[in-house]
């Protein structure tokens, strides 16, 4: 009835500005889309580039992450500000603490702020997607990754000769040629010395697809089966069939031993999460710290090796070994801690920002939806199992989809808890 009372002129730039809005909103979807699509395609476009057309230093690498950083964080952060003020007021925070450790070593290392920046700004950009938009990203890149990993499988001297790894990452990345010991141009842990654990007798190789290593394939695949959790209900059948299927055979394609554990616990554990308080998640860090201490006294870690308790023992090790300078995140010179994620992320970011971010994210509300507590409870037991061991979770190429998810959860928890009638 009000329409009515308003003259032509009047409805036509109503109905103008409505246009615009959806176009504008259509736009900012698109553009959070790509960002999010970006961070698992960028590699493997640098690494043909270094391959083919010019020869990439360590700075472009950055460079390029450092942009999708910021496009993300700037998409994410065009919403309402009471929608985004947790993930901005921890992202100057953030920010502080980088500037403040940086002036006590008197040396700024960039990589260092576009890392610890990933969490907020992915966090901000999956808040503001939908669950189609959401699921159609999800399915696109769990397909592309498929076919490429396929691809490799079936020819890994054209996948080699196509992206060059082993000269992209001596070039970007600081390894040494005569460090990549399974030979061709193919990454360093594509072939593990005791060969593979899965189809052992065909005489494959670990396939890594779009993240050109093999663990951070594995890391996808449990990213994926949180994602599949979490969005279940809004799956149509063939999708989360195609999820199911395709997951299995990343597992196969990489041959990951930690991912495939994960996994088979959180089929197990993640229907059981559905119905735990999401901010219990506070706990599984400590609880792992307690149980690698209790292991390490009654020797069920039994020192170094090549399995999982041998790298939980290097983990443990890693992070005793820090004095007071590393736990600062001051130190100038950084050890590398490739086995120990969480070693390194003290040493680069200091220990009062790794409990003040674990503390952040565990303890914020997701609400009641069975979905959303099992997004919660699965990225957070993630982190737990896999940072002793591995700082591969760190990485843009799976973090950066993990924390869209992580977002996307957290603000359809909110819009959940106001939608709810008042008792």
């Amino acid at each position: 009835m009000a329409d009515l009372a308003l003259s032509p002129p009047a409805l036509a730039r109503i109905a103008a500005a409505e246009h615009q809005a959806r176009s504008y909103q259509q736009l900012l979807n698109l553009a959070a889309a790509a960002l999010l699509v970006a961070t698992i395609l960028f590699n493997p476009g640098l690494a043909w580039i270094n391959a083919h057309v010019a020869s990439l230093s360590p700075g472009a690498v950055s460079g390029v992450q450092g942009l999708i950083v910021l496009g993300a964080l700037f998409v994410g952060a065009l919403q309402p500000l009471p929608l985004t003020f947790r993930w901005l007021a921890m992202t100057w925070i953030l920010v502080l603490a980088v500037f403040l450790t940086s002036a006590v070593r008197a040396y700024m290392e960039p990589k260092i702020l576009g890392d610890i920046l990933l969490i907020p700004a992915f966090i901000l950009l999956g808040s503001r997607m939908d669950s189609l938009l959401v699921r159609r990203c999800f399915l696109a890149m769990q397909g592309l990754i498929l076919l490429v990993g396929l691809w490799e499988l079936a020819s890994p001297t054209g996948f080699g000769a196509t992206f060059r790894v082993l000269d992209y990452y001596v070039k970007t990345r600081g390894y040494q040629a005569d460090a990549f010991w399974a030979g061709g141009d193919l990454f360093l842990s594509s072939a593990r010395p005791g060969g593979r654990m899965l189809l052992d007798g065909l005489g494959l190789h670990r396939g890594s697809s779009l993240f050109l290593e093999p663990v951070s394939l594995g890391n996808w695949a449990i990213v994926g089966v949180i994602f599949t959790a979490a969005l279940w209900r809004d799956l149509s059948q063939r999708a989360r069939l195609f999820m199911i299927l395709s997951t299995g055979l990343l597992l196969i394609i990489c041959d990951g031993r930690l991912a495939m554990s994960v996994i088979l616990l959180f089929c197990l554990y993640l229907p059981i999460s559905a119905f735990i308080p999401d901010r219990w998640s506070v706990f599984y860090l400590p609880l792992l710290l307690f149980a690698l201490v209790a292991g390490e006294a009654s020797s069920i870690l039994d020192g170094p090796g090549d399995n999982f308790t041998g790298r939980l023992s290097v983990g443990l090790d890693a992070l005793r070994s820090m004095d007071i300078i590393q736990l600062l995140g001051v130190r100038v010179e950084r050890i590398r801690f490739d086995d120990a994620g969480w070693a390194d992320f003290v040493q680069a970011q200091s220990l009062l920002i790794a409990i003040g971010l674990w503390l952040t994210l565990a303890l914020s509300s997701f609400g009641r939806d069975p979905g959303n507590r099992m997004a919660k409870h699965g990225i957070m037991l993630f982190l737990t199992l896999c940072l002793p061991i591995s700082n591969s979770l760190l990485s843009i190429k799976t973090a950066a989809a993990m924390w869209a998810l992580y977002g996307f959860c957290h603000a359809r928890g909110r819009q959940a808890e106001k939608a709810a009638p008042l008792p």
